[in-house]
């Protein structure tokens, strides 16, 4: 569960392999309207992400100057709508039973658990 929002996140990312079940690829970044206002004044060189960049050509709508990787976004697109579709309260509750059946089965082959909290 993660509230960019309700937390006052102003830049958050995050990789298409983490929680989606997408392969590598894609690396998602979402920004506050303070942060995509404090990178208007920034004097930080940007070598390799530019905000206003994006932006520009987003606001333009004409075409993408990068190569996307088409293929994930089909699949981040099916992800988010199986997401939507089991509902985020029961993927959790989804992944806490199947968790805590891990565990058990671990400490039944008399393995040793190795995560620092049992929510994890």
């Amino acid at each position: 569960d993660f509230r960019m929002d309700e937390w006052g996140v102003d830049v958050a990312l995050t990789g298409s392999q983490k929680a989606l079940s997408l392969p590598t690829g894609l690396g998602i970044v979402c920004a506050s309207p303070k942060a995509l206002e404090a990178t208007k004044t920034s004097k930080s060189l940007k070598v390799f992400f530019d905000w206003n960049d994006y932006l520009k050509f987003y606001k333009l709508g004409t075409y993408w100057p990068y190569t996307p990787s088409i293929q994930l976004l089909y699949g981040l697109r099916a992800a988010l709508d199986l997401i939507f579709e089991e509902g985020l309260e029961n993927i959790i509750a989804r992944h806490a039973r199947l968790g805590k059946a891990t565990r058990l089965a671990v400490e039944a082959w008399g393995l040793k658990n190795c995560t620092q909290k049992e929510e994890w």
